[in-house]
């Protein structure tokens, strides 16, 4: 039971931290469809990150576990500036949200295919990227051992999810920021600027997921190293940002779910027969569709997202 619980903090750290990405995004008014991209993203940014840091600065020693910080806060900044592009896109340019997004999500996992492979010329080895010896700052550095939980991860997603509902609920600036979802025009007249807000919000969107990917690549590098990919989290935390109301308090709840699910359909195999194990593995995202089958009716979004914000009307 410890690997199911161990893992399911894992997941949750990845799944809420890209809900939050979304809830940023679309509470001002933009549909995010690029969180897993965002996420991709990120992870290649730590890895690069550790690389050079590991192979060029530490002549290929491992370093502190504290090294984990930093590198994770360039994962976090780079990815932010990386969002512009999708800021340039829908904001900007005013393109259909949902195309750019899911082109932002596409361009995110071309360069990381592309930097995986130089990554890998570089160090010389197989098809998986290694950190060399880069342990995690946690109790444990194995995500199956229970001590995991108490880690740098944990407590930064944590502090991330603080800071959110704070800000989203308990400041002027996120009432001005909730506004701009729901009436633009409105905003407007009010004297906010609009199109700032926007631009904030798709770059705390990009920072947030770019976190999730940092923890993603320290704790899963031979995974996003051979798929490219960070197993599609993003996308089901798009999901969870729907079920949840676009709420964050919801969207804790809501995560720690799914992440429970998630992390026993893999490694809750002992449970059941072994025939059955890819059936297991399936039924987080069967249950995602089911939720949102019987929540979308019901659900309503920001009146405003998905509208490109024209000023000239009223």
């Amino acid at each position: 039971m410890a690997p199911i619980i161990g893992f399911a903090a894992f997941y949750f750290c990845i799944l809420v931290l890209g809900t939050i990405s979304g809830i940023f995004s679309e509470r001002a008014g933009i549909v995010n469809i690029a969180i897993n991209g965002f996420i991709v993203f990120g992870a290649i940014m730590y890895c690069l990150a550790s690389v050079i840091v590991t192979d060029f600065v530490l002549g290929k020693k491992g370093g502190s576990a504290l090294w984990q910080i930093p590198l994770a806060i360039f994962a976090t900044l780079t990815t932010g500036v990386f969002a512009l592009l999708f800021g340039l896109g829908t904001i900007k340019l005013k393109s259909d949200q949902t195309i750019t997004g899911f082109a932002t999500g596409i361009l995110a996992t071309g360069i990381a295919s592309l930097l995986i492979l130089i990554l890998l010329g570089i160090q010389g080895q197989g098809t998986e990227i290694t950190l060399r010896g880069r342990a995690e700052l946690a109790w444990s550095e194995d995500t199956a051992n229970l001590k995991n939980i108490v880690s740098f991860k944990t407590f930064a997603t944590l502090g991330v999810v603080f800071a959110a509902w704070f800000a989203l609920r308990k400041t002027k600036w996120g009432l001005r920021f909730r506004s701009v979802g729901e009436n633009p025009q409105a905003s407007d007249v009010a004297g906010i600027n609009v199109n700032k807000i926007k631009w904030q919000a798709v770059v705390l969107a990009g920072m947030v997921a770019g976190l999730a990917g940092s923890f993603f690549a320290q704790s899963r590098v031979a995974e996003f190293s051979i798929n490219k990919d960070v197993a599609g989290l993003g996308f089901l935390a798009l999901a969870i940002m729907i079920t949840s109301r676009w709420k964050v308090s919801n969207a804790i709840i809501m995560s720690a779910i799914f992440a429970f699910m998630l992390s026993f359909s893999f490694y809750g195999g002992g449970f059941i027969p072994i025939k059955y194990k890819h059936l297991l593995q399936a039924v987080p995202y069967a249950a995602t569709l089911v939720v949102m089958v019987f929540t979308s009716r019901n659900t309503a979004g920001p009146a405003a997202a998905g509208v490109a914000y024209d000023k000239t009307k009223r």
